[in-house]
Order: C-alpha cells, then structure tokens, then sequence
C-alpha cells in the first residue's frame, strides 16, 4: 500500500502538496475520459481545477477529496465538450482539396482528372460527396439518407478527403 493513500487530503495543506497527492486521481480521470490526445494540456486543465477545488473547499459539505474528483473530472468533460464543439463546427483541409479538383477540372490541361479520381473512390463515397458539396446536405441529412450515424458520416467524409488528396497528388505528379 502506498503512503499516498494514508495520506487524507485537506484543504489547511499546501496546494502543492494536495496537487502532489492527487496526480494518480488525475491520471485515473483522464484515462477514465479517453485522454490520448493533448495530455499535458488536459493535465493542466485538472491541476487548474484542483486549484480551484482548493481555494473554494469547505470541510463541513463534504470529503475534500471527493470534492477534488468532482471539480477535477467536471472541468475536463467541460473541455471536451467545448473541444468537440469546435470540431463540429470546424472542418479542416475539406474546401482547398474539393476547390483545387474543381479548379484543376476546369482547366483545359485534364478534363478527365475528376471523372479518374472518382472512379477510385466506392459508390457510398461517391454520394457522401455529391450530397455534401453539390447538394449542400448537413451531416445529419446525410446520415437520415444513408442510414448511418453523424460520426460515421464525419468519419467517412474525413477518410474520403484523405483518399482524394492522396489520389490527386498522385494523378498532378
């Protein structure tokens, strides 16, 4: 058994000291939450909540330590949700792929780059395509017209952009 669980956490401690004990708390909550990406920053975004925890605790409404689990693991879901909601909003590398095919079709030198590199992609992706940049459907009309879930729709989009690039810069060279 290790001293740290001896230890009881108090908020008379010194912040350092109670941010000391609770870094394996930390460590579960961010594994707990899925956290493999940006590490060091979510670890911050906990020590700044155990900060937090520490100059706000009061003994009489409860364990500290628990107190410290709640604040802990509230402000990272918090910045999740704040991280996932910029991801939905903001889709990376889609419109310079989808405008450098359109403007290279245009052009006189390759009338037929678009119908080649859509000939490697599947039917499926075919369609996520057209409904998305010709039709202007949503994430959600998009997965009410083909059955599937907005993620897998994302997911399918983000892979197809993958493959285009990959495909366009192997038809240019």
């Amino acid at each position: 058994m290790t001293t740290q669980h001896n230890n009881q956490l108090s908020p008379e401690q010194s912040f350092n000291e109670v941010l000391e004990l609770v870094q394996p708390m930390i460590t579960s909550i961010l594994l707990r939450c899925h956290i493999y990406k940006d590490y060091e920053y979510y670890r911050h975004i906990a020590s700044i909540a155990v900060w937090e925890a520490w100059r706000k605790a009061d003994q009489s409404k409860g364990k500290f330590s628990a107190y410290i689990y709640t604040n802990v693991k509230g402000e990272i879901l918090k910045e999740l949700s704040k991280e996932k909601g910029f991801e939905n909003t903001h889709t990376p590398m889609d419109n310079d792929t989808i405008n450098y095919i359109r403007d290279y079709e245009m052009s006189e030198s390759s009338p037929v780059l678009l119908e080649c590199i859509m000939s490697h992609l599947k039917f499926e992706e075919r369609k996520i395509l057209l409904l998305f940049y010709v039709e202007g459907y949503s994430y959600l009309e998009i997965a009410k017209e083909l059955g599937l879930s907005v993620d897998a729709v994302k997911k399918r989009r983000t892979r197809i952009m993958i493959k285009l690039r990959k495909l366009l810069y192997s038809t240019v060279e």
